[in-house]
């Protein structure tokens, strides 16, 4: 019984070592494998997807070198108001619309309006905006720069590629899609970089099991 125990605690101890290890690793390898920084080549479209405004500006810059001939902005508003939207426009306030924000700082730095799309109609997540983009161009192969942030470009190519396995994919990121230097030392951008990990993982899971 005794040498039972013992080899059970040699194999416990030995797998913790090897989780350790791995974690380890993985924490210094972390801005590598959420993040993929490419050279850029001529696409039709740039697709900037829901969430930092920055994302905007990297999708104009590329209009202005000539790397696209327009740009399409996720409309990432919710398709119908929750119950606090309702109580708060029942006080008399109207919730500002940020897809119409986008188009107004588009036109603010000097993008014509008729260079500006949107896609989508209430897109909560990466893969409603790869459907909807999808469904856009169904038939079609275009090339398309997917603008969004440095934790968020690894899973963001590998979620439209599966939507669009035809399309001519590349992704860009405002500063490149590269993490700042001793990014590790900031708790913010290392919670943010460990709870994309998790999403990335989660991700491939499902796109195993599929």
């Amino acid at each position: 019984m005794g040498s039972l125990i013992i080899l059970l605690w040699r194999v416990f101890a030995s797998l913790s070592a090897m989780l350790v290890l791995a974690c380890l690793l993985a924490a210094l390898f972390l801005d590598r494998l959420i993040m993929v920084d490419m050279p850029l080549q001529k696409a039709d479209h740039a697709i900037v997807l829901d969430g930092n405004n920055q994302r905007l500006l990297r999708a104009k810059e590329l209009l202005d070198q000539g790397l696209v001939n327009d740009i399409y902005v996720s409309n990432g508003e919710p398709a119908r108001p929750d119950e606090i939207d309702k109580i708060v426009a029942g006080l008399g306030y109207t919730s500002p619309d940020r897809t119409e924000i986008k188009i107004k700082i588009l036109t603010a730095v000097g993008v014509a309006p008729e260079k500006i799309f949107v896609f989508g109609n209430g897109s909560l997540t990466t893969r409603d905006e790869a459907r909807a983009i999808a469904d856009r161009f169904k038939d079609q192969t275009p090339r398309l720069m997917l603008v969004t942030t440095n934790y968020h470009s690894r899973r963001a190519l590998q979620i439209f590629e599966a939507a669009m396995p035809g399309a001519l994919l590349q992704v860009t990121c405002p500063g490149g899609c590269v993490a700042p230097i001793a990014w590790w030392k900031d708790p913010a951008v290392a919670a943010q970089f460990v709870l994309e990990f998790v999403k990335h993982i989660y991700f491939r899971v499902g796109m195993a099991a599929a």
